[in-house]
């Protein structure tokens, strides 16, 4: 689809070619025969004995026959890389040397190396100028296309290498990630009266969120008014897709502590100050179809599945626990080593859904090394403990210890306190699983 060298980038290299078979076969101006000349002298020169006469058309045939086999072999791989094609012109161009003076010296037989060897050099930079082109023009049209979305370097990768971008459809494990804003409504609302700050505001919040996708590998999908959703290992592979997702979910956690700052310096029209936003980011990991997905002239590509489902309702929950960053165990899993996790809640998105085992990223392994925080998750899994045994005054009294400790979230346990009301009121069953089952955002 975006592809610019499947149909013109043999049409020069096939026209040099062509010409040097004609030059070759009716030796117009007596070209070749003087190229033959210069090259016998040479030889005679290197110490060779006297041998033929330039040679005529059985010469030439030869001639052409192996400027045509190794000059179509390497037009023929061009498409798998300009490193191919110069490959071979080189190989064609040695050969002919060598075999050239090896026949004149042992055999007396004249074969013209220095016609063929031009013919495949002038091959050589018709193939490398069709090349650059087609690379050029294939790099426009993907930045054209994927300049918001793609990294510059997964970009180049593509324009390099376009079967890496397949379109038609793959199964790949993936991490999909959705930010947001939180709030929107209210703050708009706030803003009624001043829809140009409204939006300039979300645009200063939302472009360095993008840009942590980007530096870190990811591809943007889906835009809304209060946020995006991107994704990792697709189109491009990326083993540590886990980690780098939530490299870039943390760096986004520190550049929206200084857009706040930078907002804080900012006034309204009416003087007042701008209000702090909060982002609400989930992750999850799990297998989807990449492609491109649409109709009618209109397509984008992205990916379905799970994982995306899930990562956008955790977005959606996010806002509940207080940390900005919230993801899935199958993200923290993969991406346990380079984070501080820590356990903030089992869910169930839906009555039939296996419960899924909530995470928020608190900082880098340093604060995971750090015994604050190791004896902020032993409470925290202590709590748990309790919840699923449906221990509901241990892990009320444990909440309450827990809250002065270094890290923890008031938001969430004012959560879990009131979900241990409404368990005590209205009891789980002997068969719980331990997971929430939220009915409404």
């Amino acid at each position: 689809m975006l592809w610019a060298r499947s149909t013109g980038i043999y049409a020069v290299p096939l026209l040099i070619l062509g010409c040097g078979i004609y030059l070759l076969l009716f030796n117009p101006l007596s070209l070749e025969a003087a190229l033959a000349e210069r090259l016998f002298a040479a030889y005679r020169h290197a110490g060779a004995p006297a041998g033929p006469h330039p040679p005529l058309l059985p010469g030439r045939l030869a001639e052409t026959g192996w400027l045509l086999l190794f000059g179509g072999v390497a037009v023929a791989l061009l498409q798998r890389g300009l490193a191919w094609s110069a490959l071979v012109a080189t190989a064609g161009i040695a050969g002919a040397a060598w075999g050239g003076w090896l026949l004149y010296t042992n055999a007396g037989i004249g074969f013209n190396a220095a016609a063929t060897s031009a013919g495949l050099l002038l091959l050589l930079a018709g193939c490398a100028a069709s090349w650059a082109l087609a690379l050029h023009l294939t790099r426009a049209r993907l930045t054209l296309a994927f300049a918001d979305s793609l990294p510059r370097a997964s970009i180049e990768k593509i324009a390099r290498d376009p079967s890496l971008l397949k379109t038609d459809g793959e199964l790949r494990d993936c991490t999909y990630l959705v930010c947001g804003v939180r709030g929107l409504a209210g703050l708009q609302a706030q803003f009624r009266d001043e829809p140009a700050a409204f939006t300039r505001i979300l645009g200063q919040m939302l472009s360095p969120m993008m840009d942590q996708v980007l530096v870190h590998g990811g591809t943007i999908d889906r835009l809304t008014a209060d946020g995006f959703a991107a994704f990792w290992n697709a189109p491009l592979d990326d083993a540590a897709h886990a980690l780098h997702a939530c490299e870039a979910a943390n760096g986004m956690s520190v550049m929206s502590a200084r857009v706040n700052d930078a907002l804080a310096q900012q006034r309204r029209t009416n003087g007042e100050a701008f209000p702090a936003l909060e982002i609400s980011v989930g992750v999850a990991s799990g297998s989807v179809i990449a492609g491109a997905f649409g109709g009618h002239n209109r397509m984008g590509y992205s990916v379905q599945g799970e994982a995306v489902t899930l990562a956008q309702r955790i977005q959606v929950l996010s806002q509940h626990y207080g940390p900005s960053v919230i993801v899935a165990a199958s993200t923290q899993g993969a991406a346990e080593r380079g984070f501080a996790f820590l356990e903030v809640d089992t869910v169930a998105v839906a009555a039939a859904t296996p419960p899924v085992t909530l995470y928020a990223i608190l900082g880098t392994p340093v604060l995971k090394a750090s015994p604050k925080f190791r004896a902020l998750t032993t409470f925290h899994d202590h709590i748990f403990q309790a919840l699923r045994k449906q221990q509901w005054g241990q892990a009320r009294l444990l909440i309450e210890q827990c809250r002065n400790l270094s890290g923890a979230s008031p938001k969430l346990y004012e959560l879990h306190l009131s979900r241990i009301g409404d368990f005590e009121a209205h009891p789980p069953g002997e068969n719980w699983d331990g997971a929430f089952r939220p009915t409404a955002g």
